[in-house]
């Protein structure tokens, strides 16, 4: 398949991404689908509910039409590098992994103090953002090996800086569970960088179809073998 011919699935593939998630956030701020439905908070995954752990991932949070176009964006940056395998599992793993890891220390400091962080047990954790996290570090992760220069690295760390404070003007009011972010970041950095498949990028398979092909041994014109004239 042409490079380019690729490049357009994919863009299509996060477009009908982004539309699925699109619905479902205007089912949820419609009243439709209710919160409780789809949300995670500590107490409900405590509780056995852990497939909030998914469906919290299909619904953008506010500001909403921000959220989706960052999500499209960061979406196509992720499959324009690397590969679809490295682009979901890195949504898995951001969106659920880096969850749990929160979960899993507010759980360990109410073990210390029984009254750390209360308040988060029941606030609702949604959004796509766990996701745009992990693929950032997917994106920067790849770019760093591709671009080995020191002006690249600089640049690619600047770009993650910037990335941070445009999630940080959208959501100035943090918590604890918005460390999960920082996790998602580390978890795609990972998974880039440890998959032997995270290399096949649309470049390189754009520099294999470039390649000169070689005619099979049977099918080259034979030398003629002709006497030496003396």
């Amino acid at each position: 398949m042409h490079p380019g011919h690729r490049l357009g699935r994919r863009a299509a593939t996060v477009t009908a991404l982004t539309a699925v998630a699109g619905v479902v956030t205007l089912a949820s701020r419609s009243g439709w689908i209710g919160p409780s439905h789809l949300a995670a908070t500590p107490n409900a995954i405590a509780a056995g509910r852990v497939w909030l752990l998914l469906t919290s991932g299909v619904v953008a949070d506010r500001p909403w039409l921000a959220s989706l176009i960052g999500f499209a964006i960061v979406g196509l940056a992720a499959l324009s590098v690397a590969s679809v395998r490295v682009v979901v599992l890195a949504a898995l793993a951001g969106q659920v992994l880096a969850t749990l890891a929160v979960y899993g220390f507010l759980g360990l400091a109410r073990e210390v103090h029984p009254g750390a962080f209360h308040p988060l047990l029941n606030t609702p954790d949604i959004g796509l953002s766990a996701i745009i996290a992990a693929w950032i570090g997917v994106v920067a992760q790849t770019l760093w090996c591709r671009y080995r220069s020191r002006r690249s690295h600089v640049l690619n760390v600047l770009a993650c800086v910037g990335c941070t404070l445009i999630g940080f003007a959208f959501r100035p009011n943090l918590t604890a569970l918005d460390s999960e972010h920082l996790v998602a970041f580390a978890l795609g950095v990972l998974i880039a960088s440890s998959a032997p498949w995270a290399e096949l990028s649309i470049d390189r398979l754009a520099a294999r179809t470039r390649r000169p092909r070689r005619l099979p041994s049977a099918a080259r014109t034979p030398e003629r073998a002709y006497p030496r004239l003396r």
